[in-house]
C-alpha cells in the first residue's frame, strides 16, 4: 500500500531539492488516485539559485559493469519477441509465446543431428540445450530453439552463454526463411579432447549466401569465416561469455565477443551474385548440432560424452535483442533523455550514488532505468521554460521495502512517496511563476534503492 507524505512549504534560499516520487505498477489498469497535497506556485526561485553543486557530474556515465546491452552509444529499446531472461522454470506459456523448441520448419538438422523438443528446457534461470544419443542409432538428439517472429537490421542481439564441452557445435545464428541468407554469431566445437584444443579455442563468426536450385539443394555456398581467440588460446567452454552482433544493414555486421568488436563485416567482403547481401527478415536460432563434414572425419560424440551431465549441455543465461528507439527528445517533451536510453546520462546531473539498471526484468523490458541506489542519490536536469505557464511533469517510480523518493521542481513543488509496489505512473502539475529556468529533480530519501524512469515535461495548453 502506498503512503504519501507532503513536505511543508520550502523556505526561500533553502538548499532543499524539490522532488516528486511515486511507486507505480505499469500496465495494471487504471492508475490509483493518490492522497496527496501539493505546494502550488511556490516560484520564488532567485536568479542564479540552483540545486547543482560540485557533488554532481553531467553526462559521461560509465556503464562498464552492465552487461547484455548494446556496447556502443545510441538509444535502444528491447524487442520482446526476441528477448528472454529465462527467469522461469520449464517450457511454460511464456516460453512458447516467443520460441519453438524445434527448428522453424520441418528440417531435423544437419549430419547426425536430430533436433528433439525433449532436449530443450529452462532450468535454474538458464535455457538448457542438451545432447543425447538417439537409442539404437548413431544419431544425436540435440536441443534447439527458434524464434516465432522474424527480424532484420538494424538490430543488436546478444546471448550470454556457456558452450557445451562437446565435439558438437554450440551455435547462435540468424537464417532467412528461404534458407538463402545466414549470419553466424557463434559457432564453436567446445570439446576437451586433445585433438580439439584448436577448435575449442576458436569460435567462428560467418555469413552465408546460398545459391539453391528449385529443390532447395545448395549449388553454391558463398561465405567468409573468421575465428576468434582468448588470451593464451584459452578454451571458451570454461566460462560464461557474451556473443553479439550489430546487424546494421545488408552489408554491415559488427560482431562483439564479451563487449568488444572482434570482426567487422563490410560490403567488400560479402560475395553475392544478386548484390543484395543480408537483406531479409530472419529467424533467431540457438542450438546444438552435428556437422556432417566433421562426423564424416570421425569427429562424432561418444556415448560416454553424451551421458556426462557436465559435458552434454549448452547453457544460455539470456538472449537480448534491441532496435534503435525513437528519439526521446520529442517523446520526453522538454526533458531530454527522459527514459535514460542514452546510457551516458546526457543532459542529467548525477551524484556518486546513482546507478543504471540494465536488468530487463527489473525495468519491465526497457533497456535502462535509473537506480537511485541509496539515501541521497540524486539526479537533476536543468530545463528552459516560459514564465507564468502551467506545465505537467510525468514519470514512473518503482521500489521495495519502503523505499521513498522525492520528485519535483526545485523551489516550486514536490511530492514524496513510500511504496512496496511495482512500477506506477504519476504526474505533477505546476506553474513556472517568474522562472525561465527550472530544475527537475529526484532524490532517494530512504535506505532502499528506488528506480525512476520515463520523465516527461510538457506545457499544459
Amino acid at each position: 500500500m502506498r503512503s504519501f507524505v507532503t513536505k511543508s512549504a520550502l523556505v526561500i534560499l533553502s538548499s532543499f531539492f524539490v522532488f516528486n516520487s511515486i511507486y507505480a505498477n505499469g500496465g495494471e489498469g487504471e492508475k490509483k488516485k493518490s492522497k496527496k497535497s501539493k505546494q502550488k506556485n511556490k516560484s520564488f526561485l532567485l536568479k542564479e539559485e540552483s540545486p547543482i553543486t560540485g557533488d554532481f557530474t553531467k553526462g559521461s556515465f560509465k556503464i562498464t559493469s552492465y552487461l547484455g546491452v548494446p556496447p556502443f552509444k545510441g538509444t535502444w529499446e528491447a524487442i520482446d519477441d526476441l528477448t528472454d531472461e529465462f527467469n522461469y522454470t520449464g517450457k511454460n506459456a511464456e516460453f512458447y509465446k516467443k520460441w519453438k523448441d524445434t527448428y522453424f520448419n520441418q528440417w531435423l538438422g544437419p549430419g547426425l543431428t536430430e533436433w528433439n523438443p525433449e532436449n530443450t528446457n529452462v532450468i535454474g534461470g538458464n535455457l538448457v540445450l542438451k545432447a543425447s544419443r538417439k537409442p539404437g542409432t548413431d544419431k544425436v538428439y540435440c536441443g534447439v530453439i527458434s524464434s516465432k517472429k522474424q527480424i532484420k537490421y538494424p538490430i543488436y542481439s546478444e546471448v550470454k552463454a556457456k558452450v557445451a564441452n562437446q565435439v558438437l557445435s554450440s551455435n547462435f545464428w540468424f537464417l532467412s526463411p528461404d534458407d538463402k541468407r545466414e549470419i553466424d554469431v557463434l559457432e564453436i566445437y567446445g570439446s576437451d579432447r586433445e585433438d580439439h584444443k584448436w577448435f575449442a579455442a576458436r569460435p567462428s563468426t560467418n555469413y552465408h549466401v546460398f545459391v539453391r536450385d528449385n529443390g532447395n539443394r545448395i549449388l553454391e555456398d558463398l561465405n567468409d569465416q573468421n575465428h576468434h581467440t582468448l588470451p593464451n588460446d584459452e578454451p571458451w567452454r570454461e566460462g560464461w561469455h557474451r556473443f553479439g552482433a550489430h546487424w546494421i544493414d545488408p552489408f554491415t555486421v559488427d560482431f562483439y565477443y564479451d563487449g568488444k568488436v572482434v570482426r567487422k563485416l563490410i560490403k567488400e567482403k560479402v560475395k553475392d551474385p544478386e548484390g543484395l547481401g543480408m537483406d531479409r527478415d530472419s529467424f533467431l536460432i540457438i542450438d546444438l548440432e552435428d556437422h556432417d563434414w566433421r562426423s564424416n572425419q570421425g569427429f562424432f560424440p561418444t556415448d560416454e560424452e553424451l551421458n556426462d551431465a557436465s559435458k552434454n549441455k549448452y547453457l544460455v543465461d539470456y538472449v537480448r535483442t534491441y532496435r534503435p528507439a525513437r528519439s526521446f527528445r520529442l517523446e520526453g517533451g522538454l526533458i531530454q533523455n527522459g527514459s535514460f536510453d542514452e546510457p551516458d546520462l546526457n543532459q542529467w546531473y548525477w551524484n556518486k550514488k546513482v546507478r543504471l539498471s540494465a536488468d530487463l526484468n527489473e525495468n519491465s523490458g526497457e533497456v535502462f532505468s535509473v537506480n537511485l541506489a541509496g539515501k541521497g542519490a540524486k539526479i537533476i536536469q536543468e530545463v528552459e521554460v516560459e514564465k507564468n505557464t502551467l506545465y505537467k511533469l510525468s514519470y514512473k517510480v518503482k521500489g521495495a521495502n519502503g523505499g521513498a523518493v522525492l520528485v519535483g521542481v526545485y523551489s516550486i513543488d514536490e511530492e514524496k512517496v513510500e511504496s512496496n509496489e511495482g512500477w506506477k505512473y504519476e504526474t505533477l502539475s505546476f506553474n513556472s511563476g517568474n522562472n525561465k529556468t527550472i530544475y527537475i529533480t529526484a532524490e532517494n530519501v530512504s535506505d532502499s534503492k528506488v528506480l525512476v524512469d520515463s520523465f516527461k515535461l510538457k506545457k499544459i495548453e
